[in-house]
């Protein structure tokens, strides 16, 4: 019986140790093509998200690189993100169903997941339930597509894992709505050298809080300490200062 005790309180000492020393740099960043939030230019992750996470942490103490955040497809990092090791995957709208599977530090920014038309359509929506009339684009595996199968649509929704793709097919006439981020499909939009005129925004689906979201892996600590530090820079920074950081393009 004592042996069983040493063994358990050995085992508990060596992960107590081992929690101890990992750090920020032990987790795998990764983001999005997701402007103006976070994207890649000139093969530098830019953005909102990534500003606002270098400074947390430096806040933290643990100052990050802005090379050691990695670019790739949301499909691909939200599936790395379920199953860890050690992941971080950012910016996450945090629903009821994704509750669970992660841990949350946030929130960063508040936002709306918009449907989007072109102008000429002319198209109304009075309810989510008119949604099911129309064909629809939306991101793999983003909430936007989420919201729309929950809602029970589902062979009128077209999914990319690019916005770009999902504004050109909208701009075309292949599909007829755009379920997108309301600041991520403006800024798209933008890019791609179109008119902003020509879209609009004709229905709300849902208001929500963007996140910073962790695999369950990453030890409590971690999580408390990014939390602390980004309640810290909301202050540090504050009001208009942090709304700066925020609004960065």
């Amino acid at each position: 019986m004592k042996l069983i005790l040493l063994l358990v309180a050995a085992g508990l000492f060596f992960f107590s140790i081992n929690s101890q020393a990992i750090t920020l740099n032990d987790i795998e960043f990764i983001v999005d093509d997701y402007p103006p939030y976070n994207f890649e230019e000139n093969d530098v992750v830019k953005g909102i998200t990534v500003e606002i996470l270098l400074e947390t942490s430096k806040e933290a103490g643990q100052p990050l690189k802005r090379s050691q955040l990695k670019l790739r497809p949301w499909a691909r990092g939200y599936r790395q993100a379920l199953s860890g090791p050690m992941v971080m995957l950012f910016a996450m709208s945090r629903t009821e169903a994704r509750e669970d599977k992660f841990q949350w530090v946030g929130p960063i920014l508040k936002h709306r997941v918009a449907v989007l038309a072109k102008t000429s359509s002319a198209i109304k929506i009075d309810s989510s339930d008119d949604l099911k009339k129309y064909s629809i684009g939306a991101v793999l595996d983003d909430v936007g597509e989420q919201l729309l199968r929950k809602l029970g649509n589902s062979g009128n929704v077209q999914t990319s894992t690019k916005p770009f793709s999902l504004v050109k097919k909208l701009d075309y006439g292949r599909i007829q709505l755009l379920v997108l981020d309301e600041i991520v499909a403006k800024s798209v939009i933008r890019s791609a050298g179109l008119n902003g005129n020509d879209f609009e925004v004709i229905f709300t689906l849902k208001e929500t809080a963007s996140y910073y979201a962790l695999s369950k892996d990453v030890p409590k600590s971690l999580v408390e300490l990014l939390q602390g530090a980004l309640d810290r820079l909301k202050v540090r920074r504050g009001g208009a200062d942090y709304n700066a950081l925020v609004n960065i393009r």
